[in-house]
């Protein structure tokens, strides 16, 4: 059970409207979910994320064709250390942008 804020009477917890004086209460305003707002969640920010996750896709597989071409030259380390670090670092780039689209 309710009270009515002006008259006192008792009224279903449902009603907008007072029977007892006709006291209209305000309707709830929508409720925005905080941080769920401005540029970080616009369809910019949308675009920017897709195009993001192709390019990281794209560096993924040029680290793999610059390792490859290093190995066959005879640079080992390149071929061994820096491009399979370039490799993860990028598909972990791609992993992330690819969990931020699923919220």
């Amino acid at each position: 059970m309710a009270y009515c804020p002006k008259c006192k009477s008792e009224m279903s917890a449902t009603e907008i409207v007072c029977p007892g004086c006709g006291f209209d209460f305000p309707r709830e305003k929508a409720v925005s979910v905080p941080g769920k707002s401005g540029i970080a969640h616009s369809s910019l920010a949308d675009v920017a994320l897709m195009i993001s996750t192709i390019a990281a896709s794209i560096a993924c597989l040029i680290a793999i064709g610059f390792s490859i071409i290093a190995l066959s030259a005879g640079q080992f380390f390149h071929g061994l250390v820096l491009g399979p670090l370039a490799f993860f670092l990028q598909l972990g780039m791609v992993v992330v942008f690819l969990r931020v689209q699923e919220d």
